[in-house]
């Protein structure tokens, strides 16, 4: 039997410690002498959720990348209910963009998030459609129609040299394959055996090299298939069949190194891999569905979004050394007493809260998180005070404004063991936001409410006074949430009224206008800097369990908060945010309840090599 030394040319090294690990450290073997075991650094396969669909739905997926993929034509839970509005995902979330012109489901994408395509479909009523639209990552605009209505088809390729194979046309699953050159529809060579709902896959070359793998057979032998037809420009020839039969499932790849996951009975969370030879069975998914549609990438890096029935899961496919986490909000202790509308400062496992309403009455305590369990602090707000706005760090916080009970200048500082008064802002107001990053010797807020109605003022603080800066808010604005710093500060949401999806951007001396927020909110909280900020709970009553993240050009969708609330605080990072306290729905109802969000990660760990 050959050695390793004779297999890959070098020795087993023996480590007193494993050495650090990298992608690069893939492959090699060592021996720990400290605790004994052979280990090495191996890839493996898994599915990972990410964050859901904005709407539940299964449509058609556009896109040749994990992190860049669209999806439109939707069809949701109800046979009739079909929308045409258009989620892109960005890796971490979705956020919606254009709507279709002609809102029908069943259609076939290809392309990219920025140059995609959707043709056919069907419109319940009206039945197969020929038509196509091409989008530019914001808008559809439609272009010349199939040869022929058709639904059920399978995409791929470029919008410019776009291929679609099977369907189901008037005339019933005939295997037609198509050729779209950006203009012009052409007619290729058919498949050797009609199908519909297959995994096509053949990347940027899929009108001279492509992979269609399965579908729904045709009356007369009807159910799952597992024919297999690879595609090279002339010709279709039959390749090694599928070892489960399948159909309406994703696939993503090329013709030489695809996979197919997801679609029908007995296979709806089964993984199946090509190395354009023979087919083998990957990682499961977690969701069971069918009809889910894929974002494109390859066999390292796959989507797959949506399904029937109505599904809203987002998962991600990889083959990498690393595994991945995907980012979720968890429980955390509860504070020691209900309230909201209270401030805040501090990071996820290092937060002061104060003041805020219990309700009655109006509040003085402060608690201090340490990651685990809040402590109520024998120190307490100089006044009584409810929306107010904070910043700092737990044991270096500003307490400013609010409602105590009237409007109030006041702004008192804290050393994680005592309160201070301090300098007084120049515009009294309750309801206004503040850069969460602040420190105490340089701070900023901005809007509110005062007895004149909703305010403009933008104030920074320098740790001994209170400046009103020239450039004040465009329009006034409260309730909103604020994070950043000093310099670089949002203004996320707001009550002016109605509520808005507007985001402000602060460089230092003015306001600009930032992307939409996706669902328009008031009465949030929000975590993070101008550039990477979270923002969640909110009205409209009885709250809200969304959140939304901000890379600093766009928002995007994160999972849901279990607890659904207004009037919180929060603190914190986008990747490491604390939301605690609220109201509830009942009018009277407040909570305790903390959350913590995490993003996602991912680590890596050598395997015990053992003997089997």
């Amino acid at each position: 039997m050959a050695t390793y030394e004779e297999i890959y040319g070098k020795r087993v090294e023996v480590l007193d410690a494993d050495p650090t690990l990298t992608s690069a450290t893939e492959g090699q073997v060592w021996y720990n002498s400290t605790t004994g075991t052979l280990k090495s650094l191996v890839s493996f396969a898994s599915w990972h959720s990410s964050t859901n669909l904005g709407t539940a739905r299964y449509g058609t997926g556009i896109g040749q990348s994990q992190t860049a993929a669209a999806l439109a034509g939707i069809q949701k839970a109800s046979p009739t209910a079909h929308i045409g509005n258009t989620e892109e995902y960005d890796g971490s979330g979705w956020a919606t963009s254009g709507s279709l012109n002609t809102t029908r489901y069943r259609i076939a994408g290809a392309g990219t998030q920025t140059a995609g395509m959707g043709a056919g479909g069907y419109i319940p009523g009206s039945g197969l459609q020929n038509i196509v639209e091409e989008y530019n990552g914001s808008t559809w605009t439609a272009v010349t129609v199939m040869p022929s209505s058709v639904q059920f088809q399978s995409g791929s390729g470029p919008q410019t040299a776009a291929f679609y194979t099977s369907g189901n046309y008037p005339g019933g699953d005939t295997g037609v394959t198509l050729k779209y050159d950006g203009t012009n529809w052409t007619t290729g060579p058919s498949l050797n055996s009609g199908t519909r709902q297959s995994g096509t896959v053949g990347g940027s070359a899929a009108q001279t090299a492509c992979l269609n793998a399965g579908g729904y057979n045709p009356p007369g032998s009807p159910g799952d298939g597992s024919t297999v037809e690879e595609f090279t420009g002339s010709a279709w020839t039959t390749v090694t069949s599928l070892p489960l039969g399948i159909h309406a499932s994703g696939s993503s790849g090329i013709s030489t190194n695809a996979l197919v996951f997801g679609g029908s009975a007995p296979s709806y969370v089964k993984t199946q891999a090509w190395d354009g030879t023979s087919w083998s069975e990957s990682a499961n998914q977690a969701t069971s569905v069918r009809r889910v549609h894929n974002g494109g990438g390859g066999t390292d890096a796959a989507l797959g979004m949506g399904g029937n029935p109505g599904s809203g899961a987002t998962e991600e496919f990889s083959k990498s050394t690393y595994t991945t986490t995907a980012a979720a909000w968890a429980s955390g202790e509860n504070l020691n007493t209900a309230r909201y509308h209270m401030g805040g400062a501090g990071s996820q496992t290092a937060t002061a809260v104060f003041g805020g309403n219990a309700p009655p009455p109006i509040l003085s305590a402060t608690e201090v998180y340490d990651g685990s369990s809040w402590t109520t602090s024998p120190a307490s707000l100089p006044a009584a005070t409810q929306n107010l706005a904070g910043f700092g760090t737990s044991t270096a916080a500003i307490a400013a404004g609010g409602q105590a009970p009237g409007f109030t200048d006041a702004t008192s500082s804290f050393n994680g063991s005592s309160w201070t008064s301090g300098p007084t802002l120049n515009t009294a107001r309750a309801f206004l936001a503040a850069a969460i990053q602040g420190t105490t010797t340089a701070g900023l807020v901005f809007g509110g409410e005062a007895g004149p109605g909703y305010q403009t003022a933008t104030e920074s603080f320098d740790g001994s006074s209170w400046t009103s800066t020239p450039s004040s808010l465009p329009s006034a604005m409260s309730d909103g949430g604020g994070a950043g710093t000093q310099t670089a500060a949002l203004i996320i949401g707001a009550e002016s009224p109605p509520l808005r999806q507007t985001v402000l951007e602060w460089g230092g001396s003015s306001w600009t206008a930032a992307s939409s927020l996706i669902t328009g909110r008031t009465d949030n909280t929000a975590a993070g800097s101008q550039t990477a900020a979270i923002t969640f709970t909110g009205q409209p009553a009885p709250g809200n369990i969304l959140t939304e993240g901000y890379d600093g050009t766009a928002w995007s969708t994160r999972p849901n908060m279990a607890t659904q609330r207004y009037g919180s605080t929060g603190s914190g990072t986008a990747t490491g945010a604390l939301a605690s306290g609220g109201h509830l729905a009942s009018p009277a109802a407040v909570t305790n309840a903390t959350e913590e969000f995490t993003g996602e990660t991912s680590t890596i760990t050598a395997s015990t090599l053992t003997t089997s």
